[in-house]
């Protein structure tokens, strides 16, 4: 099983992937910001992307062939046509693939990225705003994820919320 949490930065992408990665039995957490980390690194270049996505799929590939069976990816995807073009790589790996879209409050999201205390704050605090709405529109035009509200939830909260969503009979 494949589940991808797509969402702005500040959402708790990272924090409910780790909370999800525990609950299997055996699994593997994989960051697609620090897997696709690169220098130089071009926010919107499609070669980038490219590499990341084959990354993507060689480790868990290479994680299967290790007897690992089920993986939890987070990274932030623009559109719909970006989040397919990773599936269509994984899907051969694995047909279970389960995609949430991670949103929040502004005002929230501005509060946990505050939190953060990271250098790039201003930046950040204008990254999470666009992409809101980068992914909005993108939502509107196509699949993105399955929309979870995290702004009343903790991260234990979400996962549990995204795992029973996943498991429901």
């Amino acid at each position: 099983m494949i589940i991808i949490i797509n969402g702005s930065l500040g959402v708790g992408k990272s924090s409910v992937a780790e909370e999800l990665h525990w609950k299997f039995e055996k699994s593997v957490n994989l960051d697609g910001d620090s897997i696709g980390d690169v220098h130089p690194f071009e926010i919107y270049d499609e070669a980038r992307l490219d590499h990341l996505y084959r990354t993507l799929a060689l480790l868990i590939d290479f994680h299967q062939q290790n007897g690992y069976e089920s993986f939890v990816i987070n990274y932030v995807f623009e559109s719909p046509d970006s989040l397919q073009a990773l599936i269509d790589l994984l899907r051969p790996l694995d047909p279970s693939i389960h995609t949430y879209w991670l949103t929040c409050d502004e005002e929230e999201q501005a509060r946990r990225i505050h939190g953060r205390k990271r250098q790039a704050l201003d930046w950040e605090l204008r990254r999470f705003v666009e992409l809101q709405r980068i992914q909005a529109k993108a939502a509107q035009q196509g699949f993105i994820g399955k929309e979870v509200n995290t702004t009343n939830a903790t991260s234990p909260e979400v996962a549990e919320q995204i795992w029973k969503d996943i498991f429901a009979l």
